[in-house]
Order: structure tokens, then C-alpha cells, then sequence
């Protein structure tokens, strides 16, 4: 096997949602040791974390570092489609914190009980801070916002979401869109400084290629394009409206708060809002130089797993 697919390695394991009738739910894992579950954002399913490609897959970072690694694709992301969306934006982040609920337990009874670190990406912030500070309450060993997001107005994201007759409003969604490479692209280079060369071309290919390769339904549009949940949209209209869906103050477990200082969706200022209300003593907040929004696929994203693998072992006792 050739190209990204060489590189595809990690064990998928399939469990049964205990909320949503005839939905299984993938789990990707890497690695022997304590268990770290890695929860997605809004558009890239757990591929986020498991990259086909050397060098930028944080579950083999994690497991190199001792742990056992696993990411969740959330309902309707990645692997753990159903079998038809439901009309109106699926997958809201209570609906998260029930495949969050199921991970865990199942990651939990696998070795032997104990606590499950838990790492968020973005929209994935929101779901482990109200999964830590609700049902996960003291289940949870240490937790890690990657690119946090909590209550600031975020003009560039009101743009996006806003319904063109009325700002106030968010506009209708259906339950799910596409992503395809180029509107990826296009993203992802909007936060890229001019003359920045932070990404590289064949990461790039690689995610959404892997990311086509999970949706049977990739090849219904030209070019292709995978489907993503737009429950995540409704609630990002209410943090980038300023109205907060989580309580930082519930959070009394370890935490670090880390993004990338070119990230426009998760500022500093939003994180610091985040760690300046934590419950918890152990708190703390690292910025990396020289990254985006996408820092974990990029040139710096070494240096954010090793903050990471760091945090991890400490609050493991290691």
C-alpha cells in the first residue's frame, strides 16, 4: 500500500451507542499504557487526531510518549454515521457529551476502571468541559483544551453563521454539510501569516483524503466532498455570540489550555476568560508560536505534543 494509506495504522474499535437506537460509534486507538481519549471539533472527525502521515499523528505522538491513545468520532462524524440524519442540525454538543459518556466508559472497563485523560480540539472543548464538569465529574484525570473556545463574540464567525436577513439570528441549517479539499484549503490558508510555510502540502492531501474515505457518500459530488453534522454550528453561534454553553468553574480536575497564536477562532483572550474561572489549582495556559487553528498538522506540531505529552504524564504521576 502506497501513500496515506501506509501510514494508516491505528486499530479502529466499533462500540454501541446506549442513547441513539442502531448507532455504533469508532474508536481509533494507538498505543499500550494509560488511557487518553481525544475528542474532535466541528469539522474534521477523530482523523484530526490520526493523520495518516508521519510526523503530525497525535495518537502515535501519544503512544510513543507510553500512553494508549483513542479518538472518538462523534455521531455523525467520520466512521459513526447513522444510518440517515434526522431533519434539523444534528449532533449538538449534549449529544457529544452522551458519545463522550460511551467512550469512556468503555475505554474505562478496558483498563481496569480507572480514569480517563481526556484531550479536546475546539468545538471538542466545549463537549469534555461539559462532560468533565457534569456526568464525567471525577472520572476525569487531567483534561487538555486544545484551541478553547468559551463565550467571546467572534465577528469573522457571526459572518459565517449569520442569517443575511437578519444578523441576529443564525441562519437555517439542515442536519449536515460538505467539506471538500478546496474549501479546506481555503480555510486553513486565511490564517497562514504571508510567506508562511507552516503546512505541508501532503499532510494536507492526506487528511481529506482519509477524511473521503470514511464517508461511502464522499463520491454523490464533484468534486468529492465529505458530510459533516451541523449541530456544531448552533452552538457556535451561542459562544460567538458571547453566551457561554459550559461553566469553566465546574472543572476541578488538572487542566492546560493550549492553541497556536495565529488561531482566529480560539483566542487568547477566550482562553485566558476560560483559566481565569477553572475551578481547579492545576491549571495552566501555553501559546505556541508560529501555529494556526490547525496546529496539530503543521510544522510546529512537535512542540504542542510535547506541552501535551508533558501535562499528561505529570498528572498521571509518571
Amino acid at each position: 500500500m502506497t501513500g496515506w494509506g501506509a501510514h494508516d495504522r491505528s486499530t479502529l474499535h466499533r462500540i454501541a451507542s446506549t442513547h441513539q437506537t442502531g448507532l455504533e460509534l469508532t474508536l481509533r486507538q494507538r498505543g499500550q499504557g494509560a488511557p487518553v481519549l481525544f475528542v474532535h471539533g466541528a469539522t474534521f472527525s477523530g482523523r484530526l487526531y490520526d493523520i495518516p502521515h508521519p510526523g503530525v499523528n497525535w495518537l502515535q505522538a501519544v503512544a510513543d510518549a507510553g500512553f494508549s491513545g483513542y479518538a472518538v468520532d462523534v455521531r455523525g462524524y467520520g466512521l459513526s454515521k447513522p444510518a440517515a440524519f434526522p431533519d434539523g442540525p444534528y449532533a449538538r454538543a449534549t449529544e457529544a457529551v452522551e458519545d463522550i459518556a460511551d467512550a469512556v466508559d468503555w475505554i474505562a472497563a478496558r483498563h481496569g476502571g480507572g480514569p480517563v485523560a481526556l484531550v479536546g480540539w475546539s468545538w471538542g472543548t466545549i463537549t469534555t468541559s461539559l462532560f468533565v464538569a457534569g456526568r464525567g465529574r471525577g472520572r476525569v484525570s487531567a483534561l487538555v483544551l486544545y484551541a478553547p473556545i468559551y463565550a467571546e463574540t467572534n465577528a469573522g464567525w457571526i459572518d459565517l453563521l449569520a442569517d443575511p436577513a437578519d444578523r441576529s439570528r443564525l441562519r437555517p441549517f439542515g442536519p449536515w454539510r460538505r467539506v471538500d479539499l478546496s474549501e479546506t484549503r481555503a480555510r486553513w490558508d486565511a490564517q497562514l501569516p504571508p510567506g508562511a510555510n507552516w503546512r505541508s502540502e501532503s499532510v494536507l492531501q492526506a487528511m481529506i483524503a482519509s477524511s473521503l474515505a470514511d464517508d461511502p457518500e464522499a463520491d454523490a459530488t464533484d468534486p468529492p466532498s465529505f458530510r459533516v453534522p451541523n449541530g456544531t454550528l448552533v452552538d457556535l453561534w451561542e459562544c460567538f455570540n458571547g453566551r457561554p454553553i459550559h461553566d469553566p468553574s465546574a472543572i476541578d480536575c488538572p487542566t492546560l489550555l493550549i492553541r497556536g497564536t495565529q488561531d482566529p477562532t480560539a483566542t487568547r483572550s477566550d482562553a485566558l476568560a476560560i483559566l481565569d474561572r477553572l475551578a481547579s489549582d492545576d491549571r495552566a495556559y501555553v501559546e505556541i508560536a508560529g501555529g494556526t487553528h490547525f496546529i496539530n498538522a503543521e510544522t510546529r506540531a512537535p512542540v504542542l505534543f510535547d506541552h501535551v505529552n508533558g501535562f499528561l504524564r505529570r498528572t498521571a504521576g509518571e
